[in-house]
């Protein structure tokens, strides 16, 4: 199936990953509109540069990655024999959606996503950027990809609670999104490149292009078995980014000293500002509001947060708890932290006046920070391959991943992959003192 917007014609935009990526009209239209530039400005690894200064690349290129690789593996699935029966309509919609996958992202990537009640996720918030019918990208979706608004943002948040999503939209989600998905590759490969890590140099790109199928029975994308060993590579350099780049404990220290601060001004009972005024800025333009209303309301720890993070001058790590250590109902009492941040400050500021009681000083309430990763990233392989040899007669459907004889990944790392890449952290201020007692002790109050 040919298709005018599948064509290497347009605007080419030379990228350090993917080479030239082209654009063409109207698709060239959404990536001007504001909301999309801005884009530029939201870094696409928050504080990872604090650790890896080369990583300062943006989610305005990472977004346009993944339109590029995505319009590759729609041209692959489309040449399948069976392929997804699309319409014209919904290649539209697709790569609109690829496009504008990132839109709804706060300044500093995922950090304050992590900050809920007070931010939704970025899908949730790309649905209502896209479905404003007063903003730029609605109007350049209607009038001129001739496309329902609602459909691109089924596709971004098709996991959204209460919505029943039409069957279309949820065949073009999977493809955009899963085990398999053009975001991930991207990104995995993006940020090993802009961080100066050799991970990502492990996948064989054009083999796992090359390899992408359709399994029809689920509509999902599926790999033929030549592409094993890449998917196996794809799933390892995810595991080593977590635990060597987004999780490593600078990141984290500076990540919980940014959500505290801005947690402390949006709690507070004076604040002027709310959450969605977040939504359209910018980093630079955040942390400008930030310091104006840390001043007005004399919010002095928050401001020395703020500026902690700024400066890296950051928290030390002053306890680690491994998985193997947890003990009985340790970790849904640290989800539980996670999901309620208001009940997770009031811990860090018991610990705050326990210690600094014990050292005969006032503590200020910010000294001690509890970090909780997310908890909804234990990657998943939920893939088909198909053989282009003989299948013994006893399984005659396509094998799953999962099983022994196609990957042992899920047994020998899957599996175990929370106990070996997440750890929970407990930071403290870089005081001698009070961090050799929160090293010694602070474990035991974690209840």
């Amino acid at each position: 199936m040919s298709h005018p917007l599948l064509e290497e014609e347009g605007k080419a935009i030379r990228d350090p990953v993917w080479g030239y990526i082209h654009l063409p009209q109207p698709l060239l239209s959404l990536v001007d509109t504001e909301d999309f530039q801005r884009l530029r400005n939201i870094s696409q690894l928050g504080f990872v540069h604090l650790v890896y200064p080369g990583a300062r690349h943006s989610r305005f290129e990472h977004s346009l990655g993944v339109y590029h690789l995505a319009k590759q593996f729609l041209i692959r699935l489309l040449r399948s024999d069976p392929g997804p029966q699309l319409e014209d309509e919904d290649i539209r919609v697709f790569l609109a959606a690829t496009l504008l996958h990132d839109i709804g992202h706060y300044p500093f990537s995922h950090t304050l996503e992590e900050l809920a009640p007070f931010f939704v996720d970025h899908e949730e918030r790309a649905r209502r950027l896209i479905e404003d019918e007063s903003g730029q990208i609605h109007q350049v979706l209607l009038h001129e990809l001739n496309i329902a608004p609602t459909r691109v943002a089924n596709v971004i948040d098709y996991r959204s609670k209460g919505r029943d999503i039409p069957h279309r939209d949820l065949l073009l989600a999977n493809i955009l999104s899963g085990t398999l998905d053009p975001d991930k590759i991207d990104y995995l490969l993006r940020d090993s490149l802009f961080c100066g890590v050799p991970f990502g140099e492990s996948v064989n790109r054009d083999r796992l292009t090359a390899s992408i199928t359709y399994d029809q029975s689920r509509g999902r994308l599926a790999i033929t078995s030549k592409g094993v060993s890449s998917v196996e590579a794809l799933v390892f350099t995810n595991y080593l980014m977590y635990r060597n780049v987004y999780w490593h404990h600078t990141v984290r220290s500076a990540t919980a000293m940014f959500k505290r601060s801005v947690q402390d001004v949006l709690g507070h009972p004076g604040c002027q500002l709310a959450a969605p005024d977040f939504h359209r800025t910018t980093e630079s333009e955040l942390t400008t509001s930030l310091r104006a209303e840390q001043k007005r309301l004399g919010l002095e720890g928050s401001s020395q947060l703020l500026e902690g993070v700024l400066k890296r001058r950051l928290h030390k790590v002053a306890s680690f708890i491994f998985p193997g250590e947890r003990k009985e109902g340790l970790l849904q009492y640290l989800f539980d932290l996670y999901r309620h941040p208001d009940k997770r400050r009031l811990k860090e500021i018991e610990l705050c006046n326990l210690f600094g009681e014990r050292i005969g000083r006032p503590a200020k309430g910010d000294e001690i920070l509890i970090d909780i990763p997310r908890f909804d990233k234990r990657p998943e392989v939920d893939l088909k391959v198909f053989y282009d040899r003989h299948v013994p007669s006893d399984k005659p459907e396509p094998l799953s991943f999962d099983d022994p004889e196609v990957s042992r990944l899920r047994e020998s790392l899957l599996d175990n992959f929370e106990d070996q890449a997440k750890i929970f952290r407990i930071f403290c201020v870089d005081d001698t003192e009070l961090l050799a007692l929160a090293k010694d002790q602070v474990k035991r109050h974690l209840n």
